[in-house]
């Protein structure tokens, strides 16, 4: 998919069970190393704590999440669980509990850490991204024209063009449409132009 969910920023969420005390935070991350340096920050800040648990989900492949010396499973994995179910990705969310006195059980900390990771997504506001590709190509002047033609076709734009030596391009498509904009690219002008690059967010 071309556009997903990300946080529009920072956002704080609180939950009490009997008597632990669980506070939440979702980040807006773009990297792996990103989402780790918030982590370490929000360890620092909480060093008391008797647990700091998170999940954070970059895309479909970079993802983690740890229990933080809770059981096995009962933490980590329900904030991803809200992460995934609110279809969030760049997200990174830490729960860190104080520990009230009284044992909550496997099934008490699954139900306590993944409410708490819904008390921030409450204060969350969510916006849309669009994965691009960026494609650098050269492209003689009598065949310019069908490159905007297509942006326009594709819902690209251009980024830069120079025009010192023949025509050097770079345009922005949803990560979908490139391939397609430049098999098309190819069929309009017979192939007479150079692919230079093609990179992707």
């Amino acid at each position: 998919m071309d556009r997903y969910k990300v946080p529009a920023h920072e956002a704080v969420g609180k939950l009490t069970v009997k008597g632990s005390k669980f506070i939440s935070h979702i980040f807006p991350v773009s990297s792996k190393e990103e989402a780790e340096s918030r982590y370490e920050a929000i360890k620092k800040r909480y060093y008391d704590a008797t647990h700091n648990c998170f999940a954070y989900r970059i895309d479909a492949q970079t993802y983690r999440y740890s229990d933080d010396g809770e059981p096995s499973g009962t933490a980590g994995r329900p904030i991803f669980q809200v992460l995934e179910g609110s279809e969030l990705f760049e997200a990174l969310c830490v729960v860190t509990r104080y520990f009230g006195g009284t044992k909550l059980g496997t099934g008490g900390l699954i139900r306590a850490y993944s409410e708490a990771a819904k008390e921030a997504l409450k204060q969350l506001k969510i916006k849309e991204k669009i994965r691009t590709r960026i494609v650098e190509l050269k492209i003689d002047y009598a065949n310019e024209q069908h490159v905007y033609r297509l942006l326009s076709q594709f819902e690209g734009k251009t980024l830069q063009s120079d025009y010192s030596n023949g025509v050097s391009i770079q345009v922005e498509l949803p990560w979908s449409a490139a391939e397609s904009f430049l098999n098309k690219l190819t069929d309009l002008t017979h192939g007479q132009y150079e692919l230079i690059k093609i990179s992707g967010n």
